[in-house]
């Protein structure tokens, strides 16, 4: 008994630029991807700036484009350390918050294997203000040690270029 419904086609406009990684249609996404490097102003040389290379924090929501980037700066050379990967180290079997998270949430967070079951924890902590900053209490400071770790084995590699990013993301 509804009437008929009517539907129009809105033909977008493509973009005669885009590369195989990008989308299509025009893009502001795509453009300021293809503008990453771009010096907007002449490099100023400052003496209180450090002379090794800068360390580049990509922040964002879910799908904002964080992954793309950092792959993109690694594809530039750069180093990339990805915290949200450290963060998940850092509550594994005999990882370093492990005993913590596990002390703070209860042995219903454990499965039979020793992991920690994400799902689980996340339903204890997600919609709760005060358990989720209990976890990030725990967890946030060892995603820091770490990235500060990889940074110096990076330097004594010599890389050349290290990065950070991510949500709370330190690439």
């Amino acid at each position: 008994g509804l009437p008929e419904l009517s539907l129009y086609e809105i033909v977008l406009l493509k973009d005669p630029n885009h590369s195989e990684s990008e989308e299509e249609k025009v893009s502001s996404s795509s453009l300021r991807q293809r503008l990453l490097g771009t010096l907007l102003q002449p490099v100023r040389k400052d003496p209180a700036l450090p002379a090794r290379p800068y360390v580049i924090g990509l922040t964002g929501g879910t799908g904002s484009g964080k992954s793309s980037i950092a792959r993109y700066l690694e594809e530039l050379g750069a180093f990339v350390i990805d915290a949200d990967r450290l963060g998940h180290a850092a509550y594994v079997p005999g990882g370093p918050a492990y005993a913590q998270v596990v002390a703070a949430f209860g042995q219903e967070i454990v499965n039979e294997d020793g992991t920690i079951n994400r799902k689980v924890l996340g339903a204890k902590v997600f919609g709760n203000q005060e358990r989720l900053r209990a976890l990030t209490d725990i967890v946030w400071p060892e995603i820091a040690r770490l990235v500060k770790q990889q940074l110096a084995e990076a330097d004594a590699r010599g890389e050349q270029a290290p990065r950070f990013s991510g949500g709370i993301r330190l690439r």
